[in-house]
């Protein structure tokens, strides 16, 4: 991490707090069943990974057209949500390492905010049931419901980074998809770290993105509190 330490952190949610890009897949292949389509979770998680939901949403209608025809994005977000939510508060997916980063950056008294393809509602229930909630600033985040053009957009950084009256040097970010480290770095924003989970597709990503096999070795980088 750059020293000093940076003034805002910026959290990918989906794959980076939560192990949940697999569980939005699964969710997606239950409403599919419903409507008489079967689909393997790792083939919808190859066609949409770290896509906001309008991104994958076209990817989806474009892939399987007759079974999506009379679907718009809102109708099938909402029976996603649905099934998401049941799967997420069986066992909610927190990648501890993550968690312990953004609680021992709150305590260092940096401001973090999240940027994420997912929709306001569904992030703050995860965070609560998560106990994780009051470790952001949510009026400087930015979820799906606030831009037009997801990842790898910059949109997203370039919002958050006005809401939190910062340039882009002042941040630092932590994603785990290609999408999502590519529109952090078209925000300007030059320390981006990624760490995928386990068993994801693979990813090409940006030169300049920083790959970590934890994130336990950039909380190593920042200074415990007294």
């Amino acid at each position: 991490m750059s020293s000093p330490l940076p003034k805002v952190a910026l959290f990918d949610m989906d794959g980076t707090l939560f192990d949940t890009e697999r569980l939005w897949a699964e969710a997606l292949v239950l409403v599919f069943e419903t409507l008489g389509l079967r689909q393997r979770t790792e083939t919808i998680m190859a066609l949409i990974y770290g896509m906001a939901w309008p991104d994958a949403f076209a990817t989806l209608k474009r892939t399987f057209p007759d079974a999506l025809a009379d679907f718009t994005a809102s109708r099938l977000g909402h029976q996603l949500c649905l099934k998401f939510s049941e799967l997420f508060a069986l066992n909610p997916p927190v990648i501890e390492s993550a968690a312990r980063l953004l609680q021992r950056l709150h305590a260092a008294g940096i401001r973090c905010a999240y940027v994420s393809g997912s929709p306001r509602r569904t992030i703050e229930e995860n965070l609560h049931r998560s106990h994780l909630f009051d470790f952001f600033a949510h009026d400087c985040s930015v979820p799906s419901d606030d831009v037009h053009r997801g990842k790898p957009h910059p949109d997203g950084y370039l919002l958050a980074l006005q809401r939190l009256g910062v340039n882009a040097t002042d941040a630092v970010v932590f994603e785990d998809s290609r999408v999502g480290s590519q529109a952090a770095l078209a925000a300007g924003i030059p320390h981006v770290y990624v760490c995928p989970p386990p068993n994801v597709p693979p990813q090409d990503y940006p030169a300049e993105a920083l790959r970590m096999a934890s994130w336990d070795d950039v909380l190593k980088e920042v200074p415990p509190c007294p």
